[in-house]
């Protein structure tokens, strides 16, 4: 793998994404969010998909979203992380949680991930990077400002 390129996710990942978004919730076919399309254009203000392409093709994404809470100060969660399996252990989680927590960083005054409990490489990978678990499995981490 070359240099691993982030962006912000556009339209034309749509359907790659969409792809990657039914991989990380395999098993749950039957709940309603499940048919949904990721479409990029169509996030809330205050969210943004990131994603990583390897040879012209997404391999991973992180879903960013920002909720303000008063005077431009808020909190952000990591909504969504995955990365496809052939592609983990490259630093690309990493990295797209780094681009996240810029993006979050900025008026936030602490960026949120949560994890279920049976998830313990999740939770491990989370706080190799920083992150400290807070309670139950919400894992907090303060973001630098720069």
């Amino acid at each position: 793998m070359g240099a691993i390129r982030i962006r912000p996710a556009k339209d034309c990942d749509s359907q790659e994404l969409t792809d990657l978004y039914r991989k990380l919730y395999e098993g749950d076919e039957k709940m309603k969010f499940y048919s949904s399309k990721v479409v990029p254009s169509k996030v809330r203000f205050g969210n943004k998909i990131f994603v990583v392409r390897e040879k012209k093709k997404v391999v991973g994404f992180c879903w960013a979203i920002w909720y303000e809470h008063i005077k431009n100060k808020g909190v952000g969660v990591i909504e969504e992380l995955y990365v496809d399996k052939e592609y983990r252990r490259k630093g690309i989680g990493k990295r797209l949680v780094e681009t996240a927590l810029k993006f979050l960083g900025k008026n936030s005054i602490a960026v949120f991930v949560s994890t279920g409990d049976e998830m313990k490489d999740a939770q491990h990978f989370y706080e190799s990077i920083g992150f400290t678990l807070c309670k139950g499995p919400w894992y907090v981490t303060v973001p630098k400002k720069s």
